[in-house]
């Protein structure tokens, strides 16, 4: 199975993403920054959809530290958000891919699908 670790402190977007990309996948939730760079050490996903914005823990610092581990460095991550001014930063973090919010459910399932094609 494909997993896809969800990053996201809002609950209704988490299920919005899950809806959005389909029951082909398995889901892994965080609610905050520091539990979602735990899922991805422990759980390898093999795509992370990650919110920019987050309490503790932002989703820079979290793509930041998957890029400066090396088992995880190749980690596909797509960055979402409502402030599209932070797309050149998820992107110079290193993000693979960033969708604003509200986004657009083709444009984030092409973005994932992308991604898993690289894989």
């Amino acid at each position: 199975h494909t997993t896809i670790l969800v990053c996201e402190d809002e609950a209704s977007l988490r299920e919005l993403v899950r809806i959005t990309l389909g029951d082909g996948y398995q889901f892994l939730e965080a609610t905050d920054g520091t539990a979602a760079l735990e899922l991805v050490r422990s759980e390898r996903p093999d795509v992370v959809v990650l919110d920019v914005m987050m309490p503790g823990m932002s989703g820079l610092d979290v793509i930041r530290a998957v890029r400066d581990e090396p088992e995880l460095a190749a980690t596909p991550v797509v960055a979402i958000s409502a402030w599209t001014h932070l797309e050149g930063e998820a992107l110079e973090a290193g993000a693979d891919c960033f969708v604003g919010k509200p986004f657009e459910p083709d444009d984030l399932r092409a973005c994932v699908e992308k991604l898993l094609v690289g894989r």
